[in-house]
């Protein structure tokens, strides 16, 4: 299979992606980390205005995993006035945020209070996934609290007006939606595919997929926003527990798709993964208070990334063991993982500021390579059942062939014995009653010692003699039509016809259209011919009670039909 028409796809749409949307108003960000995490909203002014904030280089900060309180300054004294203007920030998993604004006096006015541990309506603009704050004009600046204490923190942020954001957010989503929608049509398509051929591997596709699409929706805030708006329990747990369902279903699609089996060195590696990450999924979701709960610590969070990169390690090697033995799968596999993982990357890349992205690259990036991973995967498993459907109908092609060479071996041996018996008994018996008949005919012309009623006895047992011998002769060809041989198929059924019309008790008309090559079929098939023909006009003899019939007899390309009809009593509804 060839791979370069869907990379260079792939790198085609992220080259549409990127790059800078429009020019914005450049601002100085300074930043503080408050490693204590106990400094007053007035020490962090005088902090500031005795310069002693960092002033950042790009517009985002990657503190990691952080024990601190971090302080941003934002100074507007240079937007341009007309516009209602907004600091937006795309991470949508922050915990605290204060935001407030400081005048030239030294006076600050809280102005909002938001963050993941509020209702989603509390934001200052819910009708944006993001965290949006406005603003203020003022000669003074603005301060805001970030606290993800003892979680991992980015924070990308960006100066643009209400309307830029607005218009982003329309086609953001538009184009959410569509790829949002295909994606939960192959999931629609493959669970149909699963209830229709009762293959687990469709099952595990949809599950697979539809975990993925789970996590990048609570990666992207759009479960806080839609599913649990007023819950602070889900919005940290959702994307550990998204992403553990993706290993867990990951793993279970990857071994049936690409048939490994436990023969594999790599086997038991992937379910040991498969059963930890069920053990601590289990302990995620358990109800205890976020505030003392393990997951908020960072050993937990150490925990899931080796989890995940274990298990990018082990998808690599086990796809790349099944390609070395020839699976095909395991090529669409490796496909689909790599655009996942470059999409991931180039979004993970933007959140911690190492590269700069378009706002519909940095928001759809992921997304975009989940919709090309799920379409590689289906056009794999497209593959994969018509190879399926292909040796199936073989094997019942070869089922059939062994079927019809044991039926035509039955035969064959039928018409053996068929012909042995009607030999011997034409041979034999016919021999016997060849001999009883001379002795009957001797007994004929010694007349002068038999009396008359001897005589009339004699002659009532030759007749029955020649009863007899006329029945053994026609027993003798109905069990094996001998006639075929020695007169050809279409004579043999002439001569058959012919015995009956001498009966002038049925006259039987007969049409026989091809058949000019009769080698071309076995003697088996024209025996059984034979004997239908046969069966047919006895049946018109004992039970018709006919007086006219026609049998014809008619050879197609693909088929040979046989129409029989007489002038007889026909069949009683």
């Amino acid at each position: 299979m060839n791979f370069k028409p869907l990379f260079f796809l792939f790198i085609l749409c992220l080259a549409f992606f990127t790059g800078k949307t429009q020019d914005r108003p450049q601002i100085n960000f300074s930043l503080f980390e408050d490693t204590t995490s106990t400094l007053s909203l007035s020490e962090i002014k005088k902090l500031y205005l005795e310069h002693r904030f960092e002033t950042l280089q790009q517009p985002s900060f990657n503190p990691g995993y952080t024990e601190s309180v971090y302080w941003l300054a934002v100074n507007p004294s240079i937007l341009p006035l007309g516009k209602e203007w907004l600091l937006a920030i795309d991470n949508p998993h922050i915990n605290i945020l204060e935001w407030y604004q400081v005048n030239s006096v030294g006076k600050a006015d809280l102005l909002y209070t938001t963050g993941d541990f509020f209702p989603f309506k509390q934001r200052p603009f819910p009708e944006f996934t993001s965290f949006a704050l406005p603003i203020k004009p003022t000669d003074g600046f603005h301060l805001l609290k970030v606290d993800k204490r003892r979680e991992s923190l980015q924070v990308p942020i960006r100066i643009l007006s209400y309307d830029e954001l607005a218009g982003a957010y329309i086609n953001g989503n538009l184009i959410n939606g569509l790829l949002s929608g295909t994606i939960i049509m192959m999931i629609f398509f493959s669970l149909v595919l699963w209830i229709s051929t009762r293959k687990k591997l469709y099952l595990y596709y949809g599950l697979y997929i539809g975990a993925l699409l789970l996590w990048i929706v609570s990666n992207k805030g759009l479960g806080f926003e839609y599913l649990w708006p007023n819950s602070s329990f889900y919005p940290s747990r959702a994307r550990p527990i998204a992403l553990l369902l993706v290993v867990i279903f990951n793993i279970q699609f990857m071994q049936v798709f690409i048939g490994q089996t436990k023969k594999s060195y790599f086997f038991y590696p992937n379910k040991a993964l498969q059963i930890f990450s069920i053990i601590f999924l289990a302990l995620i979701v358990f109800p205890i208070d976020y505030q003392t709960s393990l997951i908020t610590f960072k050993y937990a969070q150490t925990i899931i990334i080796i989890i995940s990169s274990i298990l990018h390690l082990l998808i690599l090697i086990s796809t790349i063991e099944q390609i070395r033995k020839g699976v095909n799968e395991a090529k669409f596999h490796l496909a689909a993982t790599l655009v996942l993982y470059f999409s991931g990357l180039a979004e993970q890349l933007y959140m911690y500021g190492t590269v700069m992205l378009s706002y519909y690259a940095a928001q759809f990036a992921l997304l975009s390579g989940l919709v090309l991973e799920a379409s590689i995967l289906l056009y794999g498993l497209a593959q994969k059942f018509n190879r399926y459907r292909k040796e199936r109908v073989n094997l019942l092609r070869e089922k059939n062939e062994q079927q019809k060479i044991l039926t035509d071996t039955i035969v064959e041996v039928q018409e053996k014995e068929r012909k042995i018996f009607a030999d011997r008994l034409h041979d034999e018996i016919g021999a016997m009653l060849s001999v009883v008949a001379l002795h009957l005919n001797t007994l004929k012309k010694n007349q002068l010692s038999l009396t008359g009623i001897s005589q009339n006895k004699l002659e009532q047992a030759d007749e029955m003699l020649l009863q007899v011998a006329d029945t053994v002769r026609t027993m003798s060809h109905q069990i094996s039509p001998v006639t075929i041989e020695k007169l050809g198929f279409v004579k043999a059924l002439e001569s058959l016809i012919q015995s009956i019309n001498k009966t002038d008790k049925l006259y039987i008309e007969f049409v026989c259209i091809g058949f000019e090559d009769t080698t071309l079929y076995a003697n088996n098939y024209l025996n059984s011919i034979y004997r239908i023909i046969q069966e047919l006009l006895q049946n018109m003899i004992k039970h018709a009670a006919a007086s006219n019939g026609i049998i014809q007899l008619i050879e197609h390309d693909d088929m040979i039909v046989i129409m029989a009809e007489d002038n007889g009593l026909g069949l009683t509804p």
